[in-house]
This record gives C-alpha cells, structure tokens and sequence, in this order.
C-alpha cells in the first residue's frame, strides 16, 4: 500500500488529467447525443386530514413511495400509452418522478412531500405531453379518493341543511300568520313556543352548515391533489450533460489512478524489452 501510495503522488497529474479528459469528454458526448422532447407536470399530492379536519392522517398521500409507483405502474402504462400514442416501451423508459423538497426548518424538510414533478421523455412533441399529463392525472385520481369521499360527503351534508332550513323557514312563516290570526292566549302560547324551538333549530343547523363548509373548502383547496403545472413538451438531450460528465469524470479518475499505479513497472519492463 505504501508504494501505491508513493506512486499516486509522484504521479498525482495522471488521475487529475483522466478525471478532467472523463469530465469533457462526457459533457461532449451528451450535448452530441440524439435530441428528444421532455415534459414535465408538477403535481399536488394533497394533505389528508381526520373528518373534524383538526388531524393530520396517514394514507396514499403521506407515502413517499406513492407517486413513483403508481407513474411506473403497468396499469398506468397501458392506460397512457393508449392515450398518449407512445409505445409502452418507450413510455417505461421515459418516466421520471422526484418530490420538490420544503425549504426552511428541518421539521419542515421532514415532513411529507405534497409536490412532485413528473417528467416524461420521448421521440415525438405532442405524444410527450399527453402521456406526462396522463400520468399526471392518473396519480391525482387515485391519491384523491378520500379527499373526494370527503368533499361529496360534505355536499350532501350542506344540502340537507339547505332544505331543512327551508322548511324551517316556511313553517315559521305559516306560525307568524297564525299568530296573527289567533285569539286565545294559550294558542297564541302555543305558537310563539313553536316558534321559539324553530329558531333555536334554525341556529343549529346553521351552525352545522357553518362547520360543513369549512371543512368542505378545507377537502377542495388542502386535502384534494391537483395538478399545477402541466408542462410543455420541449427538447433536450437523450443523456443528461451532468450525469454523463459525472460519470465519465468518475471513470477517466479510476483510470488515472490504475496508470499511476502502474507506470513504473510498465516502464521497468519497457526498458528491459
């Protein structure tokens, strides 16, 4: 190990130059490569919260694992390549998924992703789009189901106490003209305690719509995934320049590492040839 090491500072030149060689000539060889069209969507997973909205829950959503499983699902493939016109294949090959990280404290950072960015890459403009935003949708339909429960659930719960207030009010309407009509104070009793308990029963209800909307607008803007930004299909490179420098960098290093290593028994035996 001490000669190798005596070695690769003597010759500490041959592993700076293959790691600069391997970083331009990686960088080179992925500006040259073939052009195709990449698109990207960014997608809102959703926060699910408890039926008293007050609680964060665990479910689809929560699961970092989620978005890129359902995207790579073969049920997802086959549905968008229908779509989409593109190939299974070359959707398979395309996908890519990452969560937009939070910015800001660390319980922040550690908390659940709610974005992430769907991109797809393939040979044609318009197939491109169509299968990112395919994916896209098909992420938000199944992470949504119990934000739309939810969001229908409380609909029907505001409806009622639409109809139920209307009655209310067409019932003390009817109690006012009686009151007006009426002649004995014990009817007149009567009606103005019916009253009394539709008002009270109006405020309750009132109360309760009050609580049901809310949690509605809380189900549609917070709870329910969307997609933000669908994207536009542009081009770009078929090897991304960064991966490929790094790469190349990583492996024009391990070689200058070995030719440094090996320099003076190559020479020794040159010499003696």
């Amino acid at each position: 190990m001490g000669r190798y090491l005596d070695a690769l500072v003597a010759r500490w030149w041959l592993p700076v130059l293959g790691l600069v060689v391997g970083v331009a000539l990686g960088y080179l060889v992925a500006l040259g490569g073939k052009e195709v069209y990449r698109a990207q969507a960014t997608v809102y997973v959703g926060t699910p919260y408890g039926p008293g909205g007050n609680v964060q829950v665990q479910g689809l959503n929560t699961n970092p694992s989620t978005v890129a499983r359902i995207a790579r699902g073969e049920e997802t493939i086959n549905k968008v390549s229908s779509e989409s016109g593109m190939s299974r294949r070359e959707l398979r090959a395309g996908i890519a998924t990452r969560p937009i990280k939070s910015a800001g404290t660390a319980a922040a950072r550690t908390a659940p992703n709610q974005l992430y960015v769907v991109s797809v890459k393939g040979s044609r403009r318009g197939e491109v789009s169509k299968a990112t935003t395919g994916i896209a949708q098909r992420i938000v339909d199944v992470v949504g189901g119990y934000a739309r429960v939810k969001i229908k659930s409380f609909k029907e719960e505001i409806a009622s106490d639409d109809k139920q207030l209307a009655a209310i009010d067409q019932r003390a309407t009817e109690a006012q003209s009686a009151l007006a009509r009426a002649s004995g104070s014990l009817e007149r009793l009567a009606i103005g305690t019916l009253l009394l308990t539709a008002e009270q029963r109006r405020g309750t209800l009132e109360q309760d719509r009050l609580q049901a909307v809310q949690l509605l607008a809380l189900a549609e803007q917070v709870e329910f995934p969307q997609i933000i930004d669908r994207g536009v299909a542009t081009k770009t490179t078929a090897k991304s320049p960064r991966n490929s420098a790094a790469v190349a960098g990583l492996i024009g290093l391990l070689l200058g590492i070995l030719a440094a290593i090996l320099w003076e028994p190559i020479m020794v035996r040159a010499g003696r040839a």
